[in-house]
């Protein structure tokens, strides 16, 4: 059986790598997709990812609707589209698809996985398949907390994109694309030590566009500042960077 294994992670790092403003990204699931029932081949992909890190004494990857989601969309989308890679054509890595599209997560650390294989491929066989690659089989090592797996069928071929997150918090409910300077973020964070120091909003190369301390998000610009949400929270004497949705601040 013929197959094409790619694999990406890196804790603490926001692949962001778009110039282009990724709101036209929102268009990209279907309704169809968008809180749908995940199919029996990604329910099984979870169920080994979770087997295997069980036999690591790690604690079971918990499936996220959000991630999953995107990782549908995009396996869709490559095989649709005809690539394969985890830059769709319009230039939004999955990190952005997920940062778009998820409007509440708070993510510590980012990873993810992308395999083709022959239609009919079974989960055990996808899963040996991307176990071949040494960075994808590092994912399931990881300190991750929650994964959302996909897949689509299409021209003879399976399109499979696992993605994996620590979410490290979460915003008190979804936060809507457009924001005011009235906004207040409230947040449940991980653990009651992780105080929120600051945000900032980020383009999609990671340069600082609007930064504050505190939880009230305001700029002295005078037009909007669109961006990537970045919240700074203080543990110990430590000071972590979880990233939240993209948004617009008027």
């Amino acid at each position: 059986m013929s197959f094409l294994v790619l694999a990406l992670a890196a804790p603490g790092i926001a692949f962001a790598q778009t110039t282009l403003s990724p709101v036209s990204y929102t268009q990209a699931l279907e309704p169809s997709e968008k809180g749908s029932a995940r199919k029996p081949l990604d329910l099984q992909l979870l169920q080994i990812a979770n087997e295997v890190r069980s036999q690591s004494k790690l604690a079971p990857l918990e499936a996220h609707q959000g991630l999953a989601d995107v990782a549908q969309a995009h396996a869709r989308d490559m095989a649709t589209k005809g690539y394969v890679g985890y830059v769709d054509p319009s230039g939004a890595s999955l990190f952005d698809q997920v940062r778009v599209s998820e409007r509440s997560a708070l993510i510590g650390s980012f990873g993810s996985s992308i395999a083709v294989l022959e239609a009919g491929a079974s989960a055990a066989e996808i899963h040996k398949a991307m176990q071949t690659d040494a960075a994808n089989a590092a994912n399931l090592q990881r300190a991750f907390s929650h994964a959302g797996m996909g897949s689509y069928v299409h021209d003879g071929r399976v399109y499979v994109v696992q993605i994996f997150a620590k979410i490290d918090g979460e915003l008190d409910g979804p936060l809507p694309l457009q924001l005011s300077e009235s906004t207040v973020l409230r947040t449940a964070l991980a653990t009651e030590d992780m105080t929120p120091v600051a945000w900032s909003l980020t383009d999609g190369d990671g340069d600082v566009l609007a930064r504050g301390t505190g939880r009230r998000l305001q700029t002295s610009r005078a037009e909007a500042v669109e961006g990537y949400l970045n919240l700074d929270v203080a543990l110990g004497n430590d000071i972590y960077t979880l990233r939240g949705p993209f948004v617009e601040l008027n």
